[in-house]
Order: C-alpha cells, then structure tokens, then sequence
C-alpha cells in the first residue's frame, strides 16, 4: 500500500513539479517569519498583510491544490472549534471578534509550512535543513515532514474501510464514551502499525543507499539546488 500511494502521489505532481523560483533556504526562512509574524502581530492591519504574504509564497512555491485543499478544510475546522469555545465562554458579544482573530491567527501560523513542506522536494528542505542541523537529523526530519500528507491519507483510507466493517467511529458515535473502544482498536491500533511499517520502509531505503557513509548527505545531481 506505502508503494502504490506513494508513486501516485509522485505521478500526480510530475506534471506540476518544476525548478523552483526560490531557493529552499529562502523559503525555509519565510516560513519562519511568516509563522512568527502571526504569533506576535494581533491588529487586523497586520494579519492582513501577511494574509497576502502568504498568497505571495503560495504562488511562488506552486502547491498542490489537493494538499492545500485538505489544509484550509482542516483549518476552517480548527477555527470553527476555537470560535465556537469563545462564544461559550465569553458569549456571542465579547466572544465573536476574538475567536475570529485567534483562529485567523493559526491559519497563518500553520499555513507558511504548510505550503513549504508540501511545495518543494525532500531533497531541497534536507539541503536546507542539514545547513543548521546534522545531516542525519535534516534527513530525518525532512523525511517525517514530507510523508505527512501521505500518512493523512493512510489514516482516512483506514477510517473509511473501517466504518465499512461496522466500527463505530463516526464524530457523532464518539460522543458516547462506550464507542472509545472502538476509536482505540479499529482506528488508533492500525494506524500506529501503518506509521511503523512506514518508518521501516524509510529506514530500508535510506540503508540501501548507504546513507551514513559518508560524513554529508550525498543526493543526485537532478535532486541539488538548481540556483545560479
């Protein structure tokens, strides 16, 4: 299964995927900014702005509408759950406008790495990570980033076959505390070995080619940095 959605993911963005218009270091440091900036600034005036950063960078580092899809749906979902504990806690009047604000506030938090850890190649962020960090550290947190939109997609094909077997694990099930059981041994029992047969897979393939050899990671020439 890791193989087979793996090389559809790959033939999916092969049409898409293209020299970069910024090099990774650079968008590795946007981030960082761009995900900073939202923390610190709270005027709408600020918020709007690097709103339109983020457009920016969406544009230049040519996500992939899937991912970006399931990103702002995930979003909209955490703000939908922040604004709504806001008004009960504070009511529809004190509670409205900083629930918004706040749930705006993580989108732009979530959406600069987002964008770069979905946008550009494996390859590209470990180069850019292995400059402030060791190379076996870049690769392996490079590595983890990367196979987070495939491990979402294994968590939901596991959902869905098994609700197909009757498990009770709807959102609307999971109300009733007597369903957790269901929750643990249907859906977070699988998903704990998919992720281990997915690590192993990773570690398989990086020892056969002999990574740790050699004191830096070593790439293929179509993999390095394409900039002047």
């Amino acid at each position: 299964m890791f193989s087979t959605s793996l090389r559809v993911t790959q033939k999916k963005r092969q049409g898409t995927k293209g020299r970069a218009l910024i090099s990774a270091e650079l968008a590795l440091l946007l981030c960082f900014v761009l995900s900073l900036a939202a923390i610190v600034e709270r005027s709408p005036t600020s918020l709007a702005w690097l709103t339109l950063a983020n457009v920016l960078l969406l544009l230049i580092h040519r996500l992939d509408r899937q991912v970006l899809k399931r990103g702002i749906r995930l979003c909209l979902w955490q703000g939908g759950v922040v604004t709504g504990l806001y008004l009960l806690r504070y009511g529809p009047d004190a509670g409205l406008m900083p629930g918004l604000r706040v749930s705006w506030q993580l989108l732009l938090v979530f959406l600069p790495g987002l964008i770069l850890f979905s946008g550009g190649s494996a390859s590209r962020l470990a180069q850019a990570l292995s400059k402030i960090l060791p190379a076996r550290s870049a690769f392996v947190l490079a590595a983890s980033l990367k196979f987070l939109p495939l491990l979402v997609t294994e968590i939901a094909a596991i959902h869905e076959a098994q609700r197909l077997r009757g498990a009770r694990i709807r959102p609307r099930d999971l109300l009733w505390p007597g369903n957790w059981g269901d929750l643990l041994h249907c859906l977070v029992a699988p998903v704990v070995v998919r992720v281990l047969e997915i690590a192993d897979n990773i570690a398989c393939a990086a020892r056969c080619r002999e990574f740790g050899r050699f004191p830096g990671r070593t790439c293929w020439p179509g993999d390095q940095e394409n900039t002047p």
